[in-house]
């Protein structure tokens, strides 16, 4: 018998919704990224689980313009409630703000939604960084914002690079009542 899994990392995109998979090709710590340059519909995820075990999944922001945060959020929950997909939502929420609630209070209203991720991963390479610094993590905007996210019950989906690990855990400290979820094993 085939052991029933959860994905809890999951993403599905159509290229229009993509600045990123639209723009230019520019160098991505990934690699080359030409293959997804198109539409991946949760029909295909659905077809690419086919007898994998996957029986739930979590999908996680895609970096959609920052300004379209809730528009990813509804387009999610609109598929869940068109398809059975996914079973659960991360949204996007622009942390360095003064005050996230006002973004929180406009996506906590679709009922999949159950964090947020702001990648705040930060290399030597520009190119290979999302963070403005090497610190944002720590920084007094981020720290309040992510403390915010416990009114809501919300997660919060760390991604770091190894080197900021140790401010990763001073956040993490600070937040006991805070679910964490450390993305794409910290790298």
């Amino acid at each position: 018998m085939m052991q029933k899994a959860i994905d809890a990392h999951f993403h599905i995109w159509r290229r229009e919704d993509q600045p990123w998979l639209r723009g230019p090709m520019v160098p991505r710590i990934f690699g080359p990224y030409e293959p997804i340059r198109r539409d991946y519909p949760i029909e295909e995820f659905l077809a690419d689980q086919q007898g994998s075990g996957v029986e739930k999944a979590v999908y996680v922001q895609t970096n959609w313009a920052k300004e379209d945060f809730e528009t990813e959020v509804a387009f999610l929950q609109k598929t869940a409630d068109e398809t059975g997909w996914p079973h659960a939502i991360v949204g996007y929420a622009d942390m360095t703000v003064d005050d996230v609630r006002h973004q929180i209070d406009r996506l906590v209203k679709y009922k999949l939604l159950r964090g947020v991720r702001m990648q705040l991963h930060w290399h030597e390479t520009p190119a290979f960084r999302f963070a403005t610094a090497p610190d944002q993590v720590i920084d007094p905007k981020v720290r309040a914002n992510v403390a915010r996210l416990k009114d809501y019950g919300l997660s919060f989906d760390l991604q770091l690079f190894p080197a900021q690990m140790k401010d990763g855990l001073t956040l993490v400290g600070e937040n006991p009542e805070t679910n964490f979820i450390l993305t794409h094993a910290g790298t």
